[in-house]
């Protein structure tokens, strides 16, 4: 398995993913705002083919009148039922909490 960041090729498999595994659907145009505005906070998983088993999208908030500090949260977690168990999602978040770390 290998997780790594998303690129914009992979928007269609992610929102797949989504389709099978959650009640909550988006439309694609979630996606691609998320894509392009935090690039660096969408994450896949990928099997030994390279196909889309799970994703991670996260996004930074602006901070609050008064606040000094950023901060970020999950939007959306998935990993495909078969995938499961394997601590893939335990991985995609890791990798989303070190970069929300740098912000």
């Amino acid at each position: 398995m290998n997780i790594r960041c998303a690129k914009p090729e992979d928007l269609m498999n992610m929102q797949h993913c989504n389709l099978l595994c959650l009640p909550e659907n988006y439309q694609m145009k979630y996606y691609f705002y998320h894509g392009l505005t935090w690039p660096q906070l969408s994450y896949v998983a990928e099997d030994d083919k390279g196909n889309i088993v799970g994703y991670v999208l996260a996004k930074m908030e602006e901070p609050d009148p008064g606040e000094e500090s950023k901060h970020g949260h999950i939007t959306s977690l998935a990993v495909k039922r078969s995938y499961r168990r394997l601590g893939l999602a335990q991985k995609l978040m890791n990798q989303v909490s070190e970069i929300l770390s740098f912000f």
